[in-house]
């Protein structure tokens, strides 16, 4: 796909889902506010969401990721930023309306793998939105991830999951990160993650 198509479409799926950055920008997360229309998800901590119920889709911010890879240390920075934008979307909950009936955030990743040390779930996602899904995160791969397509190539990153974090762990990361007065580096956002997933699971 060229580049102004790509660029069209990523634009367009911006508008029709209505995604909006977190506070007033700068994090490597973005955000949707969906009905789910999936089967019933149960996490750790209790959390139910079941058809119908409104939920917050993450979104990557695809430019901002491309500038870390292209910085060096891609993946440790992009693991900090996403420690970073989890405090600010749980001090959201708090304080914006429209997230007062959601009870968990949801979106698919490549990297699910790594996912659970930042306190997410992976679920399965369905035959048809898995095909769809992945052609579109692999495409975004390869169009902003410097090694992207020898990555794909080689065979890695190829299963697409749904990952899922509740607002009941968002908001252990707004406290953490409060009771550090807002903290950002890489050991106290890490801790935080341990604090938030072991509080998670402990219910």
């Amino acid at each position: 796909m060229g580049g102004f198509a790509s660029g069209w479409l990523e634009r367009w799926f911006e508008r029709t889902y209505k995604i909006q950055p977190i506070g007033s920008g700068g994090y490597i997360l973005r955000i949707g506010l969906i009905r789910y229309r999936g089967p019933r998800v149960e996490l750790a901590d209790g959390t139910v969401v079941t058809a119908g119920d409104p939920v917050g889709e993450l979104h990557m911010d695809n430019a901002r990721a491309q500038a870390l890879h292209q910085e060096g240390h891609g993946g440790l920075k992009f693991r900090r930023e996403v420690f970073r934008a989890l405090p600010a979307l749980g001090a959201e909950l708090s304080t914006k309306p429209e997230y007062g009936p959601v009870q968990a955030f949801c979106g698919a990743s490549l990297f699910w793998h790594g996912a659970a040390r930042a306190g997410f779930e992976d679920r399965p996602l369905p035959a048809f939105e898995r095909w769809w899904l992945t052609w579109w995160e692999r495409h975004l791969m390869a169009r902003y991830h410097p090694e992207g397509r020898q990555r794909l190539d080689e065979g890695n990153r190829t299963e697409l999951r749904q990952i899922w974090i509740s607002r009941k762990t968002l908001l252990r990361y707004a406290e953490a990160a409060a009771r550090r007065g807002g903290a950002a580096d890489g050991a106290a956002l890490s801790q935080s993650s341990a604090e938030a997933g072991a509080d998670a699971r402990d219910g």
